[in-house]
């Protein structure tokens, strides 16, 4: 009985084993079927990334010139392999603000200075055009100097640290200097001496004095052709000028009223009114007129008579130019000139050399004004 019991049991494991056997390979089949799949899907996860990272690049490049701003996505590691991908060239005066060997990083900004071209108004008749790289008005001006080989000068109102680009054509007018040697008059000055025996005001000439020559040169500066300043290099004297001498009147008069002492003097007119007037002195030296014997206008007063003692320069809406007038303290005078700090209630005396007038100063005066 036991023994039947026993083999029965040993044929029931027989036939159990094949069965396991089965199942364990199909339980390891679906476990290597999932980890592939696991693999598979990482795998397709990592290739995307890739993919998008190849499309986007590894950095993202901004690169500016003269002309815009340029946002490029690259996987170049140098600048000079971004150029070479994107095709950027640089022209021989074009200026880079890195190195060609700097390496890339994420929102690295290249700037370049593109070299254009840069046009001249020259003496406002012929534009000239010349390509170069330069920041301001002075350094475009330098080039132009050194392509034609001739001076200029920035056109009126304009700076030469002001920037090249301010301006579409750049005015300039040429500059050069001459040299040049002239006979001059030597105008000779006046002398003053006092006369106590004169009355104040009263003026003699004792000697009328000539004028002397000297030879001078002149270093002239022009600019578009015009003589724009001169500077008097040296001077030597041909003939030597003989001064004027005047003795002036000290005496004071008889106390009694202004106006019928001077309607006294009939010879000189009918006094018709007068004024209070601030007055000042100006003789026609260079330190009054910013001008030498030689150029144009020197000691013409705006009516064309010559500036001498006697002669005043006055407002013409205040006094007409060619009144006869008596002034306190300087004399008979005619109102023969103007100027451009002369408005109003003013009257500028000429006297015959610079020291007479800075003698006189600046005083208010009673001004006569004769028929």
């Amino acid at each position: 009985m036991n023994s039947l019991v026993h083999k029965e049991k040993k044929g029931l494991k027989i036939l159990i084993y094949p069965f396991l056997i089965l199942a364990i390979m199909v339980m390891l089949s679906s476990i290597v079927k999932a980890e592939e799949e696991t693999a598979a899907e990482e795998t397709t996860e990592a290739t995307t990334e890739e993919e998008v990272k190849a499309a986007s690049g590894k950095y993202t490049i901004v690169v500016q010139d003269n002309y815009g701003t340029y946002v490029y996505p690259t996987d170049c590691d140098t600048v000079e392999e971004l150029f070479a991908e994107q095709g950027i060239v640089l022209g021989d005066l074009d200026i880079l603000k890195c190195s060609l060997d700097d390496e890339l990083k994420q929102g690295l900004v290249i700037n370049i200075k593109r070299a254009e071209d840069v046009s001249f108004l020259i003496d406002g008749e012929e534009v000239y055009t010349i390509y170069m790289n330069v920041n301001t008005l002075g350094e475009a001006l330098s080039k132009l100097k050194e392509e034609k080989g001739v001076n200029y000068v920035l056109g009126e109102g304009l700076s030469s640290s002001q920037a090249y680009n301010s301006v579409d054509l750049i005015p300039v007018v040429s500059a050069y200097t001459k040299v040049e040697t002239k006979i001059i008059d030597c105008y000779f000055e006046t002398e003053t001496v006092e006369n106590p025996d004169l009355e104040e005001g009263v003026t003699n000439v004792l000697c009328e004095g000539s004028a002397g020559s000297s030879e001078v040169v002149i270093r002239v500066n022009y600019e578009n052709g015009s003589a724009v300043s001169t500077e008097i290099l040296s001077e030597n004297v041909i003939v030597a000028p003989v001064n004027r001498v005047v003795e002036i009147g000290t005496k004071q008069p008889e106390p009694e009223p202004e106006l019928e002492a001077v309607q006294a003097v009939s010879s000189y007119g009918t006094v018709v009114g007068q004024l209070v007037m601030n007055s000042s002195a100006y003789s026609i030296d260079y330190a009054c007129t910013g001008k030498t014997p030689g150029m144009a206008g020197y000691g013409i007063t705006a009516s064309g008579i010559r500036a001498c003692y006697g002669v005043v320069a006055v407002d013409p809406r205040v006094i007409p130019l060619g009144t006869r007038l008596y002034v306190e303290g300087y004399g008979y005078c005619i109102a023969a000139d103007t100027g451009g700090a002369i408005k109003g209630n003013k009257i500028d005396l000429c006297f015959n050399s610079y020291s007479e007038a800075v003698n006189y100063g600046r005083k208010n005066v009673t001004v006569y004004i004769l028929a």
